[in-house]
């Protein structure tokens, strides 16, 4: 098994802020109930409720609000966001899906 800093680069991703993955991608967190959880993790996508975009954050505790259960994403930079930022450092960020119920494939 490999240990998590196999993962991760020494670089930061500019605009983002984040450290970037060894595969170019950056590692954030998506919020949702357990079953969603699970169907994310089995299919790879972040599915829209309603809108066209999805969400996910950098905090990885389930404290935001918006779900019970946190999923780790991998996805490229490019594709963030920035929806809000918190003095406490935690960044939310928003993903475009291209229409509302959209989706989006992500790295589990």
């Amino acid at each position: 098994m490999k240990s998590f800093k196999e993962f991760i680069s020494e670089e930061i991703h500019d605009e983002t802020g984040l450290p970037l993955n060894k595969d170019g991608t950056v590692t954030v967190y998506h919020h949702t109930n357990m079953d969603n959880a699970e169907n994310i993790r089995k299919t790879g996508t972040l599915q829209s409720a309603g809108e066209p975009h999805v969400y996910v954050t950098t905090h990885k505790d389930a404290d935001t609000g918006y779900g019970d259960t946190p999923v780790a994403v991998k996805i490229h930079p490019s594709k963030l966001e920035l929806d809000d930022e918190f003095p406490n450092g935690r960044k939310d960020f928003r993903i475009h899906t291209g229409k509302p119920k959209g989706s989006i494939k992500v790295g589990i």
